[in-house]
């Protein structure tokens, strides 16, 4: 269990805490710079001053002063003695004030210094004065003298006095006291006249007066120099010092005080963090995790903060080069900077357009208010906004110049999350010239697929009729000219349909009808295709599906993409090769088709650009194969867009390899011809790839299931596993007469009654006489789609009128519908809700559906979609209501043939002539209803 501290202990630890933290603010040591600093400062005064008596001793004896000792002097010293009153505030203040009592002395003592000093430079300016005038008064006095010991002793004591002046002192004095008393005996002795006594006096009244002044002048400087302003400087010294020793010791005092306080608060604060010792233990690996993402976020802006000058000014440079408008918008929505590509675009200078609404500013007053809203939402992120990956979001719309042009633009709204409130870019994309690229784009691929394809249809179907033999045999060379002209036809019309393709990629509209597909359905489609061309070729086809492999894809997509992969393979392969097309389920259980050929292989170099668009292994002029070089690109785009990806293995010299991995659906294993009860079944017995492909997507997209049988021996053993609903039977098989197999069928009370119909381009012998009764119908080649689709309807309804559902919840409707009907022939079927009108459409298959829209228990969408998954999905409906149907709603409303009314619009004669349309030929059977089924006209 985490401790828990009560909010007393809490306080109690942090008022220690707070208490320790005053303590040692309280008891820390005053700081030493200070006292070093003031301690310098005493010393240099003591210095100075030194420096200054050395000056006046120096005057004394008459040597250089090295730095002065004039008024100026003693007044800097005085300076800098009263800066010395700024003391450490560590001093008490007593000690401030004894520490200012002596600097008081010292400025006393310097200041007397000053007064002796003058007063001894005057006495000795004196002093010079008479000892220049000395020697003059002796030579004087001398020469008043007589020769002998007076004027001898006189010259003598012109000698003591020079030397007296020169090194003064009291043996100096000394000496000139005793040179006057041998004048003074000398006069005694020698008899002097009274001139000569009189300059006599004088003399030893100057001399006196010299030797006077002279110990004066010595007393004044011993006086300057004896107590000395030095060594007031050293008490001041030592005053500080005792100052500073006495405030440490107290300080020390204080402070082993207050470490005895707060070892007792550390204690305190001790109990508490072991009380704390668990939680602080999470919390330091919390601190440790922050302080490292902290040091990391700090190296990250340290490292950010050098690309954030690079930033703002690569920023700058974009906005100003960016070929597309940038506008950037505050919160409301107003533009607060507007680069040179919007100007162009918006033909407005950046100072009207900073601080506009931007709303107000690009769009215009015709902007419906649906689209205006889009917008809206778009630059204010509201949730009905379309966003791309990165949150931005992206639309079209027309945009407003500041001249009154419009033109189409495309914006990206991005908001911008930084520092301070957020900001919204705007990028601008003039689409003017992208409109009209589209729109020639648009023309183009229109006249592509108008202007060339349907007369190269017509082109290809004429010469296939031609080649068919419908206007006669033709002569061997005349057929020859007509099967290069079809091929190249068919050529030029593969070469539209895989640029209408790209295209359609390209844009985005290709669309995919994903639906379960067998992998053997798809192998066998494929190799039915191209069965001729690897015919022509002398190139053996080969197919191994293991297992019963399904896929959800589109089958006309799938099989281009084996198709093209197959061809291919074929092109590249010698004569008597092999092609191998397999399919099975990998190790991951996806379902993997590859298409192995026995070619010279693909060069390494060349399996880069082989999916490229317009790339041919040999691009030359001379090239021996054929192609466009779209076909690998567009088979990559299809495989991609079902979640997979071509990709191609060629070792050298060992052919290609093609391969592609699709999802699987799982599924029970298939019979060898699987039978589909929710659909029509219609065996194909043909030897004809080229015409079982063509009948096979042709009722594949009709909602029929159709299965392909090669030789009449396999379409025996199918019929025998599970007979068909119909039989489409080519009349020219290889191994044996069509009539004749017709003939056991119908001897057989399991298909006695079983619909065929027989493909042929001419009579077979005994086909006139006996046709009608094994045949429902016979359909020449080139099959007539809508004959062969008319006449399977016919063969696989129930005998009898032509029945009509009438589906409508108003008893009343439906009474006149079905009179109106009836009138016609028809027999009519009511229903007044959906779950009946499925019930009678799965027990009694109608003609026609006549169907309204709001029914109860189930509408008619879902009757719609319920049909469509069973055998009615092929049944002409005239969805005949009063509600108003959009284009999604009459695409969801389509069976078969589909014909959409409206009840208050539609007249009588309308609705009855599409009942007629739709019912084709049906009506005319009313009185032949009980007849046995016979061929049809």
């Amino acid at each position: 269990m985490e401790p828990r501290l009560s909010k007393r202990s809490a306080a109690l630890a942090a008022g220690a805490l707070g208490l320790l933290c005053a303590l040692f603010v309280l008891g820390r040591p005053g700081s030493t710079a200070d006292h070093d600093r003031y301690r310098t400062q005493l010393r240099q005064l003591r210095v100075a001053t030194s420096e200054l008596e050395q000056d006046v001793l120096r005057q004394r004896v008459g040597m250089t002063q090295l730095h002065g000792a004039s008024d100026r002097d003693f007044d800097a010293l005085a300076a800098r003695a009263r800066q010395l009153r700024a003391a450490p505030g560590s001093l008490p203040a007593e000690g401030l004030r004894s520490l200012n009592a002596s600097l008081d002395t010292y400025l006393r003592t310097l200041e007397g210094s000053r007064v002796l000093l003058a007063a001894a430079r005057e006495k000795e300016q004196r002093l010079a004065g008479l000892r220049e005038a000395h020697p003059g008064a002796v030579a004087a006095t001398a020469a008043a003298l007589p020769p002998g010991p007076a004027r001898a002793h006189v010259e003598a004591m012109d000698v003591d006095v020079l030397l007296a002046s020169r090194a003064p002192g009291e043996a100096s004095g000394t000496r000139v006291e005793a040179s006057l008393a041998r004048l003074a005996r000398a006069r005694e002795e020698q008899p002097l006249a009274a001139p000569a006594l009189a300059a006599l006096d004088a003399l030893e009244a100057r001399t006196r007066e010299l030797m006077a002044l002279q110990r004066a002048t010595d007393a004044s400087f011993q006086a300057l120099l004896d107590p000395g302003a030095t060594g007031e400087a050293e008490r001041l010294i030592t005053t500080y010092l005792q100052l500073q020793a006495q405030s440490q010791a107290r300080a020390e005092r204080t402070r082993i005080v207050l470490f005895g306080v707060s070892l007792l608060l550390v204690g305190y604060v001790l109990v508490v963090l072991v009380r704390l010792a668990r939680a602080s233990a999470a919390l330091g690996e919390l601190n440790r995790g922050l302080e490292a993402r902290v040091a990391e976020r700090t190296q990250a802006l340290s490292a950010a903060s050098a690309e954030a000058r690079a930033s703002d000014a690569r920023k700058a440079a974009i906005l100003e080069a960016s070929p597309d408008g940038i506008v950037v918008l505050d919160e409301s929505g107003r533009v607060a900077e507007f680069n040179p590509a919007a100007q162009a675009h918006f033909r407005l200078p950046s100072t009207r357009a900073v601080g506009a609404d931007f709303l107000a500013l690009a769009l215009p007053a015709s902007l419906p208010a649906a689209r205006r809203e889009a917008v809206h939402a778009a630059l204010f992120h509201e949730n009905g906004a379309a966003r791309l990956e990165n949150g931005a979001a992206r639309l079209e719309t027309p945009c407003l110049r500041a001249d009154g042009d419009v033109f189409p633009a495309e914006l990206t709204f991005a908001r911008v999350h930084a520092d301070g409130p957020p900001r919204t870019t705007v990028f601008v994309r003039d689409l003017t010239e992208r409109k009209a690229v589209e729109r020639m784009k648009n023309e183009f691929v229109s006249t592509v697929s108008h202007e060339l394809r349907t007369p190269l249809t017509s082109i290809r179907g004429s010469l296939g009729l031609l080649e068919n033999g419908i206007v006669g045999e033709l002569p061997a060379q005349a057929l020859d000219m007509v099967r290069i002209a079809r091929t190249n036809t068919e050529r030029l019309i593969r070469l539209i349909n895989d640029i209408l393709d790209l295209e359609k990629m390209e844009s985005g509209m290709l669309e995919l009808k994903l639906q379960p597909q067998p992998a053997q359905d798809l192998v066998e489609a494929t190799l039915a295709g191209v069965q001729g061309m690897a015919e022509a070729a002398h190139v053996t086809l080969r197919s191994d599906v293991e297992g019963a492999p399904q896929v959800k894809g589109d089958r006309d997509r799938l099989i281009q993409v084996l198709t093209n992969l197959v061809s291919n393979a074929i092109k590249f392969s010698p004569q008597g090769a092999s092609v191998m097309v397999a399919a099975g389920f990998t190790a991951d259980g996806r379902v993997r088709f590859s298409v192995t050929d026995q070619g010279s292989g693909i060069p390494e170099e060349k399996l880069p650009r082989l999916f490229g668009r317009f790339q041919q292994l040999d691009a030359s002029d001379t090239r021996s194969k054929g192609g466009t070089g779209l076909g690998l690109a567009i088979s990559q785009a299809i495989v991609e867009q079902h979640g997979g990806r071509i990709e191609v293995s060629s070792p050298p010299g060992q052919g290609a390899t093609f391969h592609f991995t699709l999802e699987a659906l799982r599924a029970p294993a298939a019979a060898p011809l699987p039978r589909d009860e929710s659909r029509h079944n219609v065996l194909i017995v043909t030897a004809d790839a080229e015409l079982s492909a063509l009948l096979r997507g042709l009722l594949s997209h009709e909602g029929y299931r159709a299965v392909r049988a090669a030789t009449l021996a396999e379409a025996t053993q199918a019929v025998e596993h599970a007979p068909p609903d119909a039989l489409l039977v080519d009349t020219r098989m290889p191994d044996g007469p069509v009539l004749d197999w017709v003939r056991r069928l119908r001897e057989h009370p399991r298909t006695r009654e079983l619909p065929v119909l027989a493909l042929s381009g001419r009579s077979q012998p005994g086909a006139k006489d006996m046709g009608t009764a094994l045949v429902v119908d016979w359909l020449p080649t080139p099959v007539d789609e809508a004959r062969l689709l008319k006449t399977l309807r016919y063969a696989m309804r129930q005998p009898g009128q032509a029945r009509v559902l009438v589906v409508d919840d108003d008893a009343t409707t439906r009474r006149v519908l079905c009179a109106q009907f009836e009138r016609l022939g028809a027999l009519c079927i009511e229903a007044a809700d959906g779950e009946s009108a499925v019930a009678l459409a799965r027990d009694t298959p109608p003609d026609l559906i006549v169907l309204d829209v709001g029914l109860p228990r189930l509408d008619g969408f879902e009757v719609v979609d319920i049909l469509r998954q069973g055998k009615g999905r092929a049944t002409p409906l005239i969805v005949f209501t009063g509600r108003e149907l959009s284009r999604t709603d009459q695409r969801q409303l389509t069976l078969g043939i589909t014909r959409h009314l409206t009840k208050a619009r539609a007249s009588e004669e309308e609705l009855v002539a599409s009942v007629r349309e739709l019912l084709n030929g049906l009506l005319a059977r009313r009185d032949a209803a009980a007849e046995p089924r016979k061929a049809m006209p």
